[in-house]
C-alpha cells in the first residue's frame, strides 16, 4: 500500500464528502455573490486538514478505550470495531505515537489557515474558530450524551457555511444561514444512519445517540422520517417567506433520493448489518442523497 493510500485509510478520508459538499454549497453561493475564490480554496485546505485530524484523533481515543476494554473480564463490556474503524491500529500498521504526530501536523495546518483569516477579518473569524474548536473537543464524548448528531450538524452546516462565505465576502448572508439549517438536517441524516445501523452495538457500549434515545429501532426509524420532513419544511418556509427565490424549489427534487434512504433504512429495523461492505452500501445510499441535495442547491444559485 502506498503512503498516500495508507494515510487516507488511517484518517478515514471516505468521510470527506461531508465537509467538501458543505464547503461546495457555501463556495458557489459565494461565487454567485462575487466572493474571493482563492480565500475559499485556502479555507477548503484548512477544513480538510481539520476533518482528517479529527477523524484520526477520534480513532486514537476509541483505540485506547478498546485496549482498556480488553482487560475487562466481563465479555459484554468488551468493545469491538466494525467498518474498518481503528484498522490501522488493530493491524499494527500504525502506532498511537505516530498517529498523534500526524494529528499535530494536520491540526497545526488547520490552525495556521484559521490564523491567516483571523489576521484579515479579526473577531468574526476568531469567534467561528473558537466555537468550532470547542465543539470538536466535545465530540469524542458527545456520543454518551445524545449530542453527536447536533454537534456534527452544527459544525458542517451553520459554522462551515458562515465561515466559508465570510472569508469570501467579508459579510454574512441570512439566506445562506437559513439554507444551512436545512443542510444541517441533511448532514445529520448521514451520521444518524451510521448510528441507526449500529443501534445494538452502541446501546451495549452505553452510548446515548439519538436513535438510542428514541427507545427502539422502530422509533428511531420514525424519527429519521421526521428529520427528512424538517429538511424540506425549512426550504418551504424559506420560499414562502420570500427569503429564497422561487427557483430554490428545484431543491425539492432531492426528495426522491431522500425517500430512497428511508426505504433502505427500513430494511434494518429488525436486522443487523452483516459486514463492512453492506454498511458502506447503506452509507453510500445516503451520501448520494447528500450529493444530489447539494447539487440542486448549487444549481438554484445561478
Amino acid at each position: 500500500m502506498n503512503k498516500l493510500a495508507f494515510f487516507m485509510e488511517c484518517t478515514r478520508a471516505y468521510s470527506l464528502p461531508m465537509s467538501v459538499t458543505a464547503w461546495a454549497i457555501a463556495f458557489f453561493f459565494g461565487v454567485s455573490n462575487h466572493g474571493n475564490i482563492f480565500f475559499a480554496l485556502t479555507a477548503l485546505a484548512g477544513i480538510v486538514c481539520a476533518h482528517l485530524g479529527a477523524n484520526l484523533f477520534d480513532d486514537i481515543l476509541d483505540y485506547k478505550k478498546y485496549l482498556k476494554s480488553q482487560k475487562d473480564p466481563d465479555n459484554s463490556k468488551k468493545l469491538n470495531f466494525k467498518k474498518g474503524k481503528c484498522k490501522c491500529f488493530l493491524n499494527n500498521e500504525l502506532t498511537v505515537k505516530t498517529a498523534l504526530k500526524i494529528c499535530a501536523v494536520l491540526f497545526f495546518a488547520a490552525i495556521l489557515t484559521g490564523l491567516f483569516f483571523a489576521v484579515i477579518y479579526k473577531l468574526p473569524i476568531i469567534l467561528i474558530m473558537a466555537v468550532t474548536g470547542v465543539l470538536c473537543l466535545l465530540y469524542p464524548r458527545s456520543g454518551y450524551a445524545g449530542l453527536s448528531e447536533i454537534i456534527i450538524g452544527t459544525i458542517f452546516s451553520p459554522l462551515l457555511f458562515t465561515g466559508v462565505y465570510y472569508v469570501m465576502t467579508g459579510a454574512l448572508s441570512y439566506r445562506l444561514l437559513w439554507l444551512s439549517l436545512s443542510f444541517a438536517f441533511v448532514t445529520v441524516c448521514l451520521l444518524y444512519t451510521d448510528f441507526f445501523l449500529d443501534f445494538n452495538q452502541d446501546k451495549a457500549a452505553g452510548k446515548k445517540t439519538i436513535p438510542i434515545l428514541t427507545g427502539s429501532k422502530q422509533n428511531a426509524y420514525y424519527f429519521y422520517i421526521f428529520i427528512i420532513f424538517m429538511i424540506y419544511a425549512l426550504i418551504f418556509v424559506g420560499i414562502h417567506s420570500h427569503l429564497f427565490p422561487l427557483k430554490y424549489a428545484i431543491i425539492f427534487l432531492s426528495v426522491i433520493p431522500a425517500l430512497g434512504t428511508v426505504k433502505r433504512l427500513q430494511h434494518y429495523i429488525d436486522k443487523e448489518i452483516k459486514d463492512e461492505k453492506e454498511f458502506l452500501s447503506a452509507m453510500n445510499n445516503v451520501q448520494k442523497f447528500v450529493a444530489i441535495f447539494a447539487i440542486l442547491c448549487i444549481v438554484s444559485f445561478f
